[in-house]
């Protein structure tokens, strides 16, 4: 029997998914089983970091373990640290930080859309892309989080695995909303996986038929809003499952969003945020901001548009049709 077969089992969703990642391997995913070397202290595995920087800039690295000796990689990790702490994930992700006397300390490469640009290409392809399964992300406690998505040992995404014969994916949106919490109540101990900014940046709830998202876990009830590719006929979802199709109406998302070009893209060029002055009841303003994450449709409008104007040059025309939200 398949593991395909046996998917009413959570779990086996979980392997199923983390086996499509792991037939990308060569498209730099590697797959954990379990959260080894993850620290819930920082929300990172550093391991990963170390490597990639040692990988992409091994003089800055030289440099750092004569200045710190013993403690070079503590040293590097807190600095890292104090950058997700500042400006977030996604900056740290695209600009890196700035370590005295050593430059800008790169986290991340993005796909070198110039090829003139030949020093962009090592960044790119020394990337390290990890899926982790079952993570324990407390820093007090031992609740997990079926995945998370790290890119050089930062994490970028979370996902709660539903399946739809026992649970379906609004189960796995109401698991977000009640129990996975970035400040646990009552303690008030910070689980920085989940800090909106400074943690993941975007949190999945999957299922074989559908995929919802959330950038900010930080409200009483966080908003999801759907990540599907919408219905042959223009409705709301995923176009239903027929027979002899090769996978799940949600496969878009392992086949195609983690796909190692996409995926850093997304972060790279897509993901911003909002800001926005609320006044409430009492007439008071304050600022609230909100960390954006494209639509499926989104991401794919715009790079199907960029690719056609770079194989057909500027001065096209295009028509693109597109609800109210």
């Amino acid at each position: 029997m398949s593991l395909k077969d046996n998917l009413h089992l959570e779990c086996n969703f979980e392997s199923y998914i983390t086996k499509k990642l792991k037939d990308l391997e060569s498209d730099g995913w590697r797959v954990s089983d379990n959260d080894e070397g993850f620290d819930p202290g920082s929300a990172l595995v550093i391991s990963d970091f170390i490597e990639y920087v040692t990988a992409t800039a091994p003089d800055k690295i030289e440099k750092v373990q004569k200045a710190f000796k013993t403690n070079w990689e503590k040293n590097l990790e807190a600095a890292l640290i104090k950058s997700l702490e500042t400006r977030g994930t996604v900056l740290t992700l695209r600009d890196g930080f700035q370590l005295a006397g050593y430059q800008t300390i790169t986290c991340s490469g993005h796909y070198p859309d110039d090829p003139r640009l030949p020093k962009l290409k090592p960044l790119y392809e020394k990337n390290i892309l990890r899926v982790m399964r079952q993570v324990h992300y407390q820093t007090a406690g031992n609740k997990s989080l079926d995945l998370v998505f790290f890119v050089n040992g930062i994490p970028v995404a979370t996902a709660e695995v539903k399946t739809e014969l026992t649970q379906n994916v609004q189960d796995a949106v109401l698991e977000y909303q009640l129990e996975r919490k970035p400040v646990e109540p009552g303690t008030n101990r910070k689980n920085f996986l989940l800090m909106y900014k400074r943690g993941a940046v975007v949190h999945f709830a999957i299922s074989e038929d559908e995929i919802w998202m959330c950038t900010d876990l930080t409200p009483s009830q966080p908003k999801f809003l759907p990540f599907n590719k919408g219905t042959e006929d223009g409705h709301a979802g995923n176009p239903a499952m027929q027979a002899g199709d090769p996978d799940y109406p949600t496969g878009y998302f392992w086949n195609d969003i983690c796909r190692k070009d996409n995926w850093l893209n997304i972060y790279q060029h897509f993901i911003f945020e909002k800001e926005e002055k609320v006044e409430d009841v009492t007439g008071h303003v304050s600022t609230v901001y909100t960390q954006l994450f494209p639509r499926y449709h989104q991401f794919d409008c715009v790079t199907k548009v960029v690719r056609d104007v770079r194989e057909k040059g500027p001065g096209q025309r295009y028509l693109i049709e597109h609800s109210a939200g």
